[in-house]
């Protein structure tokens, strides 16, 4: 499954049979999503085959802060003692049909550069994630992530990672 494109969502994608072994990000796709975009709680970003309306990935984009406690020493060292505004990646997930296909890859770095794009005419420090697992924050380790003091399972990536990975 190589040819994809990821998009903003809308009521014209297929969610109805979207699985990726996960019933809360199951649930949200398929149930939830609209009423998030409706209410701009986050703006969720799909994977569909090129030419086709099947939701074969996603993720959601919000805004969020970090608590300054939260952050590690080095991390904090130059920042304000306040909140650290952030892009929240609320969600990301690959349809069973689809994972070993490096779309989730693909997703995570679609998020990325358009959390980098937001950050040139809005203050955001960091990506951050909550990981529903340590697979999940395996994966996001991969990329750089690192965990912030409250929880193995909660991870943040600087926007100047960022900006060097992505170019």
């Amino acid at each position: 499954m190589a040819d994809w494109t990821i998009e903003p969502f809308g009521k014209q994608h297929d969610r109805a049979a979207f699985t990726c072994g996960r019933q809360p990000l199951d649930d949200f796709i398929r149930t939830r999503v609209s009423q998030y975009e409706k209410r701009r709680l986050g703006k969720t970003f799909v994977a569909v085959p090129q030419g086709g309306a099947r939701v074969i990935g996603y993720y959601t984009l919000a805004a969020g802060a970090v608590l300054f406690e939260r952050l590690p020493p080095d991390a904090a060292r130059k920042l304000p003692r306040h909140p650290v505004p952030v892009v929240l990646l609320a969600r990301l997930a690959v349809d069973l049909s689809a994972q070993g296909h490096r779309l989730g890859e693909g997703l995570l770095l679609d998020a990325l550069q358009r959390s980098l794009d937001l950050s040139a005419g809005l203050g955001v420090h960091a990506v951050e994630v909550d990981a529903l697992d340590d697979a999940a924050a395996a994966f996001y380790r991969r990329y750089g992530f690192l965990p912030l003091l409250d929880d193995p399972l909660h991870l943040y990536l600087p926007m100047t990672t960022i900006e060097k990975v992505l170019g």
